[in-house]
């Protein structure tokens, strides 16, 4: 239950209670208790106290028009209050909540008035269905109205037409018995439409269900796919090369043989020529070798020579 309801409704029981309790109210007696409960502040629901014996007893009677003042301020509107004679008269405070129950009812999709669009709430109009002199006064009523927590709205009077933006009504007005049939085909349309939201939203469920379901099966099958040829692929095993590997076999020496990372340093920086000089000796000393005709004394001398021009070159280098 709203928390403005429930105020509204705590400030009625008082009241409520005495017309229960009284033994034989007489119609004064309700009268001025129903005078009394419609100037109380915080009162805005008065159907418990209108369905009790007491105030219908005043139906038939002298004293009617009470009983049709409370009803006006149940469902009614300041209008309708204007266009009924022989209405007991109403002081300011009563005017005032009066006029706040009316709004409410204007801005309700219930309104009397078969026009209920944001047109009907523009100042003019409102002026007019709650007898208001002039702007200032009608948004005095609203902003007091927002205050005390009856409705949420927005003053616009600087539009054209200016109006009052209403959001937001309070629960605290009641149905009027005839509109109890436009009650019924509003809660009939609106469950319909309920309705269908929740057929297309399991519908939306279901396609979402299934294309899961169909993504899952083709992704599944696409990595069986991949499976099955990553292990057809696989190359076979030299069983020699296996073995060998196995058996910590060096490699042939006619096998030619991958530059380490030395050899690749040494070339970056240059020292690859002592490595060509030095196969420059050795076919020197080959030379020699072969020159002397296999005496070890002249291919001696011969390396020798080669090799102490390499160690001179060196020093004059440094």
């Amino acid at each position: 239950m709203d928390q403005s309801q429930t105020k509204a409704l705590a400030a009625l029981q008082p009241f409520v209670h005495l017309a229960t309790t009284t033994k034989s109210p007489s119609p004064r007696f309700v009268a001025e208790l129903i005078k009394s409960a419609i100037s109380a502040p915080g009162t805005y629901i008065f159907t418990e106290l209108l369905q009790t014996e007491a105030c219908q007893s005043l139906r038939g009677t002298d004293s009617q028009p009470w009983l049709t003042l409370l009803e006006i301020f149940s469902w009614g509107t300041y209008e309708e209050y204007k266009a009924t004679s022989n209405l007991p008269p109403l002081d300011e405070p009563q005017t005032f909540k009066l006029r706040q129950l009316s709004l409410l009812t204007l801005a309700s999709p219930f309104a009397p008035t078969s026009d209920t669009k944001t047109s009907t709430l523009t100042y003019p109009t409102l002026l007019q269905s709650l007898s208001l002199s002039n702007a200032a006064s009608l948004e005095s009523l609203v902003t007091q109205s927002i205050y005390t927590g009856l409705l949420t709205a927005r003053l616009s009077p600087t539009s054209n037409p200016p109006v009052v933006n209403i959001t937001s009504v309070a629960p605290l007005r009641d149905l009027r018995p005839q509109s109890l049939p436009a009650l019924l085909q509003i809660l009939q349309t609106w469950e319909s439409r309920c309705t269908s939201m929740i057929s297309e939203l399991e519908g939306q469920i279901t396609a979402i269900r299934s294309t899961a379901a169909e993504r899952s099966v083709t992704e599944r099958k696409h990595q069986e796919t991949v499976d099955a040829a990553v292990l057809n692929t696989k190359p076979a095993i030299d069983p020699e090369a296996e073995r060998k590997a196995a058996g910590g076999l060096r490699p042939a020496r006619g096998a030619q043989r991958l530059p380490s990372k030395r050899d690749i340093e040494q070339h970056m920086e240059g020292e690859d020529e002592d490595y060509s000089d030095e196969m420059d000796v050795d076919e020197g000393i080959g030379e020699g070798i072969t020159a002397g005709g296999g005496s070890g004394r002249g291919g001696y001398g011969l390396g020798a020579s080669a090799r102490g021009t390499k160690r001179n070159r060196g020093r004059g280098s440094k």
